[in-house]
């Protein structure tokens, strides 16, 4: 698949509340660009509720996770540059499925350019420091993840997912984020969640859970922490074959175990 036409989405910023405006634009790079920068050079930070990529000059686009994880989940490695108006990527449908679909309307099935996939040779584990909290990638032939996730009103749910274009698009592009309504309040105290609503968010409460429609899946929660691992594991710039095992992970373990994988 390859990019043939630009694309224009605009909507509010998730953690801003701002209006932001998101160009996708056929490039001759072979690489994803953001903002004139290489993906795989920019500095990651995932600790404020979503992924953030650092400039140079300190400067920052928030919430990268679900624009990249649709071009990493339609295979798109290359011949791409993104342009990030207002800071932050829009929120959209709080998942990857509107820009899945945008994607595929401005592209065709002509050949992109080769980019060789990343492959380990031995385990890599990233761990919080009570190890109550992991990711692990072991060396396999393809990306498989098997994410497990445990939410107070949802439980326990896992999942495991073999990387195909088609599973993608199928079970883990229209999975929407989603927070505690007991949090919102803190979050927008501290400059999160001020874009949120059920428009791009599912809402979980002792009540129950909120979402526009309903809920797409049972799990949709566990198969929306695929999602975001997908568009992390993007930092990398390249394809990964590898068997990620992830423990309640979020963004944060999902970033560090990237730049592990940048640096080797």
């Amino acid at each position: 698949m390859t990019l043939n036409g630009k694309i224009l989405l605009e909507g509010v910023g998730l953690h801003s509340g701002k209006n932001c405006g998101l160009i996708i634009s056929p490039s001759e790079s072979q690489e994803i660009i953001m903002n004139g920068q290489p993906l795989r050079k920019l500095k990651l930070c995932g600790t404020n509720r979503g992924s953030d990529y650092i400039f140079s000059d300190d400067s920052r686009v928030r919430t990268c996770e679900h624009v990249l994880s649709a071009l990493a989940g339609l295979g798109i490695w290359s011949g791409v540059e993104l342009i990030v108006n207002g800071g932050e990527m829009p929120a959209l449908d709080g998942c990857a499925k509107m820009v899945c679909d945008e994607i595929m309307s401005h592209s065709d099935n002509s050949t992109s350019a080769k980019i060789n996939a990343l492959e380990i040779s031995e385990p890599v584990i990233i761990s919080n420091d009570d190890k109550t909290r992991f990711i692990a990638a072991f060396p396999c032939d393809n990306l498989h993840i098997t994410y497990t996730v445990e939410y107070k009103f949802i439980g326990a749910q896992i999942m495991d997912y073999e990387y195909s274009p088609e599973n993608y698009l199928n079970g883990i592009a229209g999975a929407r984020t989603f927070a505690y309504e007991s949090d919102i309040n803190y979050l927008r105290s501290h400059g999160m969640a001020l874009g949120g609503s059920l428009d791009n968010a599912v809402v979980i409460g002792e009540s129950g859970i909120k979402a526009a429609g309903g809920l797409r899946w049972q799990n949709e929660f566990v198969r929306h922490k695929i999602l975001d691992l997908t568009g992390d594991l993007a930092a990398i710039g390249r394809p990964l074959k590898a068997h990620i095992i992830a423990v309640r992970a979020g963004h944060e373990l999902h970033l560090k175990l990237a730049q592990k994988l940048r640096g080797d």
